[in-house]
C-alpha cells in the first residue's frame, strides 16, 4: 500500500455551517481536499462531499482522524487506521 494514493469522502453542507477537517499521522500525506456540491435537487442537510485523495507514504500503523463541526461544536467524529 506504500506510495498508492486513496480516496475518502464525507456529506457536508458548508451553507449551514457544517464542515468536515481531518488530521493524519504523520505516515499519510493529503494530496488534494476538495469540496464537491452536488448537482440538481439536493438534499437540504447534505449540498455536497468533501474529499480527501491520501498518499501513504510510511510504513507501520498509520490514522485519520476527521471531526465535523458547526461553527465550534462537534457534531461528528470518525477514526480511521491504516497498516500500511
Amino acid at each position: 500500500m506504500l506510495k498508492r494514493p486513496f480516496t475518502i469522502q464525507f456529506p457536508e453542507n458548508p451553507d449551514t455551517g457544517f464542515s468536515w477537517d481531518i488530521a493524519t499521522s504523520n505516515g499519510l500525506e493529503v494530496m488534494n481536499e476538495k469540496y464537491l456540491p452536488l448537482e440538481g435537487e439536493v438534499d437540504p442537510e447534505i449540498s455536497g462531499y468533501r474529499r480527501w485523495q491520501i498518499l501513504v507514504v510510511s510504513k507501520g500503523s498509520q490514522k485519520i482522524t476527521g471531526t465535523c463541526r458547526k461553527g465550534n461544536q462537534v457534531s461528528s467524529c470518525f477514526e480511521i487506521h491504516i497498516n500500511a
